[in-house]
């Protein structure tokens, strides 16, 4: 396999010269990197050369055709990058971000393949407004699902500025089968979401291992001055609230994931001018006998040097209660302990 795929992206990009001769075919992507350092980890004070902290370096082909009738063909694929060694991510999949084919018109957009949930894409676009980057989000707002690979995604058209959509994963086996959906509202300075998840924890060996579910309501209103964020999740069941590092990074044995829990995020993101500064607080509130909360403090600051180019550099700090083991982290990495610094550039092409 790693032979093929520098054969495969050259043949890729090739073909996409030609492509965009005769239809709608864009390549695009990210390329983050900088420099991170985590600290109050047992292994000590870390300090590495970090690809995708901001977000995570990307490639992509994206294209569309018109059918008539108002009805198009559209395609995505999408791999990440880890520009420090220049592998893929994912599991060194080629595509392992997005993999899709689907078809939009008057009723909206249908799309099967590898996808965001809607779950996922509401964390992102709708509650945090840092995207899951540096102090990312979803360690303390961990999901069953943020991907889901064999599924088939229905996304309604806008009416009054209400939408809403639903996703099915087939799994094709016993595990990774999901349902999934979300509805919103998006009128002005204003954007509310409601989103859930739900997916079977059965396995080849246990068919009846019940599921994990994932509730996710979130907000955000733009005031002129600042941007306002706000997210409450709600997490049952074995594997809803995953942990991103199963290291016990602060020593003692092996750390144990919520199966009931509670995070609450709060946000705000500032611009002025070419720099903008983004403040945001997380709190997990676990609700099993062991009472393992945490709290999360984060501060970004971003200067766009053009449109596509931009450095920043971001503090964050988790503290754990009761031997809770979350350590902070960015979009490419779950982080060593309980602090991180991180500055980058970020260049979107």
């Amino acid at each position: 396999m790693k032979k093929t795929t520098p054969a495969l992206i050259a043949l890729a990009l090739g073909m996409s010269g030609h492509a965009m001769a005769q239809s709608n075919v864009t390549l695009y992507g990210v390329v983050d990197m900088g420099l991170s350092q985590d600290r109050g980890g047992v292994t000590g004070t870390a300090t590495r050369v970090t690809s995708g902290m901001a977000t995570q370096s990307r490639w992509g082909l994206r294209g569309s055709e018109e059918l008539g009738g108002g009805l198009a063909a559209f395609f995505t694929v999408e791999g990440g990058i880890h520009v420090d060694t220049g592998g893929s991510t994912q599991n060194n999949t080629l595509f392992g971000r997005t993999s899709i084919v689907g078809l939009r018109g008057k009723f909206g957009a249908v799309s099967a393949g590898l996808q965001d949930t809607p779950l996922f894409t509401t964390l992102n676009t709708i509650v945090d407004p840092l995207r899951n980057g540096v102090a990312r989000s979803n360690n303390l707002m961990a999901a069953t699902g943020f991907r889901a690979a064999n599924s088939v995604l229905y996304r309604s058209a806008e009416m009054n500025g209400f939408s809403a959509d639903a996703m099915w994963a087939a799994g094709e086996q016993l595990a990774g089968r999901a349902l999934g959906g979300s509805v919103g509202y998006s009128k002005g300075r204003l954007n509310v979401r409601l989103a859930y998840h739900n997916r079977d924890n059965a396995t080849a060996l246990v068919q009846h291992a019940g599921s994990a579910r994932n509730t996710l309501l979130g907000a955000n209103y733009d005031v002129g001055v600042v941007k306002l964020y706000a997210g409450l999740g709600v997490d049952k069941g074995p594997n809803s609230a995953s942990l991103n590092n199963t290291n016990a990074a602060f020593g003692g044995a092996a750390p144990l994931a919520s199966t009931d829990s509670n995070s609450v995020l709060l946000g705000a993101s500032l611009p002025r001018g070419a720099s903008t500064w983004v403040a945001t607080v997380i709190s997990k509130n676990d609700k099993t006998a062991r009472n393992q909360d945490a709290r999360q403090y984060a501060l970004a600051y971003m200067y766009a040097l053009s449109k596509r180019t931009d450095v920043y550099t971001s503090y964050a700090r988790i503290s754990n209660k009761n031997g809770a083991p979350y350590t902070e982290g960015n979009s490419e990495e779950p982080g060593t302990g309980n602090r991180q610094w991180t500055a980058g550039l970020r260049h979107r092409f």
